[in-house]
């Protein structure tokens, strides 16, 4: 089985010429990949994907095949284990298209220099982690060297085509306005997330890669909320925090972070994990 693909927290393998297998890894990256591991945070990664995209698969179709491991080859069963999907081959379009309900992370930052967001300009005086009046998409360019960039919606369109555009913006809000809804009943805020789009070989449009996970959204504490302050996150941010601080003392940490941090990052991923499904990971 061929490997030919590998992100910084997945690789994937090519099944046959219409099928792969996208094995989500263990694997943590501040910038670029860390030699360094978060325990359990594939199988988070994989399983939660499966969840969302079986709960929002009347909206649009998505990638995934099968998470059943023993539908892939016997010598790979037990190291892809609760980590593999297999998915339709698609041709990516290299866009992240981001929904934003919360002003928060760079966007806050382009906000208080006074610059619209991806073309939109929001309204004056508006507080750190404060929620929209009406969730904005804003697409960002997806490049190889990680530098991507903010794009507006005219932009978008001379990417995507203007038929794919329209739908992808609408399915991309459409998703995070009802898992907005149903993740305040988990006592979580949906401040931001990611989506990204393929098409198939007859142009049909595809949901792809990964779908509400912490690596791609940033869940919220509802009952610690507070408006005008930074908010914790389920996801690596304690780890970048300790990298940004040191550099800024000239400290370069990349390869000597603390097990304590790592630890504290992977009961994380557990806890947002069974927070929205109910299901424990680890018994």
């Amino acid at each position: 089985m061929e490997k030919y693909y590998s992100g910084k927290a997945r690789d994937m393998y090519l099944l046959n010429s219409e099928e792969v297998i996208i094995v989500a890894t263990d694997r943590i990256s501040v910038h670029t990949v860390l030699p360094y591991e978060i325990k359990y945070k594939g199988i988070v990664l994989n399983k939660l994907s499966e969840y969302w995209f079986h709960k929002y698969s009347n909206i649009i179709a998505n990638h995934m095949i099968t998470t059943d491991v023993d539908k892939i080859p016997v010598s790979f069963r037990e190291e892809f284990k609760d980590r593999c999907m297999i998915a339709k081959k698609l041709k990516m379009f290299k866009v992240e298209c981001i929904v934003r309900g919360h002003i928060t992370g760079s966007c806050y930052e382009t906000y208080i220099q006074g610059k619209p967001i991806c073309g939109i300009q929001l309204p004056p005086n508006l507080k750190l982690s404060q929620k929209l009046k009406e969730p904005i998409f804003t697409p960002t360019t997806k490049e190889e060297n990680g530098n991507d960039s903010e794009i507006d919606y005219i932009d978008f369109e001379k990417l995507v085509g203007k038929k794919y555009a329209k739908q992808i913006k609408e399915v991309a809000l459409e998703i995070y306005n009802k898992a907005y809804e149903f993740l305040l009943t988990k006592g979580i805020i949906l401040a931001d997330t990611k989506m990204e789009f393929g098409l198939d070989n007859n142009g049909n449009l595809y949901l792809a890669d990964e779908l509400l996970t912490p690596d791609c959204s940033r869940f919220w504490l509802k009952k610690d909320f507070k408006i005008g302050e930074e908010q914790t996150n389920f996801d690596r941010e304690e780890l970048k925090q300790y990298i940004e601080y040191n550099q800024k003392l000239g400290r370069n940490v990349r390869n000597n972070i603390p097990q304590d941090i790592l630890d504290r990052i992977s009961l994380k991923y557990l806890e947002i994990y069974k927070i929205i499904t109910g299901e424990e990971i680890v018994k």
